[in-house]
């Protein structure tokens, strides 16, 4: 039975008051050629009533008036049962809901929640809603649907109540323990799902939890790059006679990125044309920002080498299983993928002497706090080397 929630009702900024809504679960007297009554619920609020027809009938001898459910023994009975507590819980939630954002919740209203698909109270129906009604790059709505169906996996009704830091310690541990994701991954999933708790609590929702006060992690991570020996070592092996046809692609694409810094998404927006004279002209996809980069003799060289670069393709997840395969067949026991190369290109050009604001400006940055993260990086090295006086 569904207890009588007061809900606020919005009067002056600094007076509310208290209303009852009293739910009922009866069936109706009315007795079908089966021998069965319609369940029916009835609703009660500020002196208005409204009945509302249930999809489950049961002869009218089997059904408990005090506890609204049926009696135990009767056939179904727990299916039966578990329906309507079902709804009574979902009641339950729209009605803290409304109650905790300081929203008047009618009797119209309420039905209207019961009967949505998106409702307003459900997180997931929420961040489902939101991104629908976005304007942002497929890429961007790939990741976000992703993050939406992973926390779907996890729960699949959360209710905005239910969101507490107990809640956000238990899904890191799921996708610790069950989803097996590495720090980064965990992170940029509590990021995304913060994001989105930041985005109702600006629409006036009312949230457990300060999304402020979540540490959510690093989404950066170690990022693997390859020294200036490596990637000579792929470069010898692209343009020796002896490599495989089908490596030749995606490892023409990969040491373009690590001789010019450019993500799989910009050098996919290129024909050959764009690549065959001294300068590259290119609208970076992550930003949308136009962006001119001068091509050095290293990156014709790659474009001269296979005529089918810049006109063959292949998906970035198939290009990352080749990339594997090189590896392997080059010695390098690093595990590589395409953005690899773009991490290769400012290390090694850092690593060249080329000066950090140089790098910003050829890589794109807006801010020079990206671009630092690989000053670090070769500091680091610079550190470790000291042990090269070890016996």
């Amino acid at each position: 039975m569904i207890q009588n929630l007061p809900i606020i009702h919005h009067q002056a900024v600094s007076k509310s008051f208290f209303t009852a809504m009293n739910i009922k679960f009866y069936v109706r007297e009315y007795i079908n050629k089966e021998g069965k009554s319609q369940v029916y619920m009835s609703i009660t609020s500020q002196g208005k009533r409204k009945r509302v027809p249930v999809d489950i009938y049961v002869n009218p001898i089997n059904w408990d008036d005090t506890k609204q459910r049926v009696k135990n023994k009767t056939e179904n009975a727990e299916t039966i049962n578990l329906l309507l507590d079902q709804m009574s819980a979902r009641i339950s939630d729209i009605r803290i809901h409304y109650r905790l954002s300081n929203l008047h919740l009618s009797i119209d209203k309420l039905l209207e929640e019961l009967k949505s698909k998106t409702p307003n109270y459900d997180f997931l129906a929420f961040m489902q809603n939101y991104l629908d009604n976005c304007v942002m790059k497929a890429g961007s709505y790939k990741k976000n649907i992703s993050e939406i169906n992973k926390l779907r996996e996890f729960k699949s009704f959360i209710p905005f109540s239910d969101i507490t830091l107990q809640f956000v310690d238990k899904y890191k541990a799921w996708l610790s323990n069950v989803k097996k994701n590495a720090p980064t991954t965990i992170a940029f999933s509590i990021k995304t799902m913060l994001k989105y708790i930041r985005v109702a609590k600006k629409y006036g929702i009312f949230v457990n939890i300060d999304p402020d006060m979540v540490k959510a992690g690093s989404t950066k991570g170690n990022r693997v790059n390859l020294n200036i020996q490596e990637v000579n070592r792929l470069k010898s092996y692209y343009q020796s006679e002896f490599i495989k046809p089908s490596h030749k692609l995606a490892l023409g694409y990969f040491l373009f990125s690590c001789y010019t810094s450019l993500r799989i998404s910009d050098i996919k927006s290129l024909s050959r044309e764009d690549v065959m004279g001294d300068f590259v002209y290119f609208t970076i996809k992550k930003t949308n920002k136009i962006h001119t980069i001068p091509l050095n003799k290293s990156a014709k060289s790659i474009v001269e080498n296979h005529p089918q670069l810049f006109i063959s393709w292949r998906t970035e997840q198939k290009m990352n299983e080749v990339l594997k395969d090189i590896a392997a067949v080059c010695g390098i026991r690093k595990k590589i993928h395409f953005h690899v190369a773009r991490h290769s290109f400012a290390t090694n050009f850092l690593r060249k002497g080329g000066k950090v604001e140089d790098l910003q400006v050829i890589m794109g940055h807006s801010d020079l706090k990206t671009t630092m993260v690989y000053v670090h990086m070769i500091k680091s090295e610079s550190v470790t080397s000291i042990y090269l006086l070890d016996d």
